[in-house]
């Protein structure tokens, strides 16, 4: 396989699949490592591919697709428990902290690592009222509009539901979601 068919391949699979961190990229790929990381430094030096660092992972997006807004959207829904919160808070509206740990069966304080990221990253906002905390989602039609469009970057059941709902939801309601 030659050089720019090679590139084409990773450029195709990011464009489809927005925000894959590295190991994912060359598992999905099946590709060695050091090839993919000479072919990931061609594409972002042509300025095809961006890469953003999220914590401990590096993660790759098509230059020209999405917003940066979108980026750091989906950078943040690639991690499950993350998606699912926000998946949550979504659909409810305005959650207690007390809710979503329940929801999620999980402990209180690995929620709260999780939904202090999510407020930092600005896809989350907490209003306090006395001892409780309340979240929402910033801005949920961009939110909720990125997941519907990158849904099947993420190969998740519950994204698909959450897509279909909101989608019905709106329609019903003369909202503006689209596929």
């Amino acid at each position: 396989m030659g050089e720019v068919t090679t590139r084409k391949r990773i450029y195709e699979l990011i464009v489809l699949n927005p925000g894959l961190h590295f190991r994912e990229l060359q598992r999905r790929l099946n590709m060695q490592v050091g090839m993919l990381e000479y072919h990931l430094s061609v594409l972002q030096r042509e300025g095809l591919v961006v890469a953003r660092q999220d914590g401990k992972y590096v993660r790759y997006f098509a230059n020209t697709v999405m917003t940066q807004q979108e980026r750091n959207i989906i950078g943040n829904l690639r991690n499950e428990v993350m998606r699912r919160i926000v998946i949550f808070v979504l659909e409810k509206g305005r959650v207690k902290h007390r809710e979503i740990v329940e929801h999620l069966n999980m402990s209180s304080s690995t929620i709260s690592y999780y939904l202090n990221k999510l407020v930092k990253n600005g896809i989350l906002e907490r209003e306090s009222i006395g001892r409780e905390n309340y979240y929402t989602v910033k801005n949920p039609k961009l939110v909720a509009n990125t997941i519907i469009k990158y849904r099947k970057s993420f190969l998740d059941s519950l994204v698909d539901n959450f897509a279909k709902l909101w989608i019905e939801k709106n329609k019903k309601g003369g909202g503006g979601a689209s596929a």
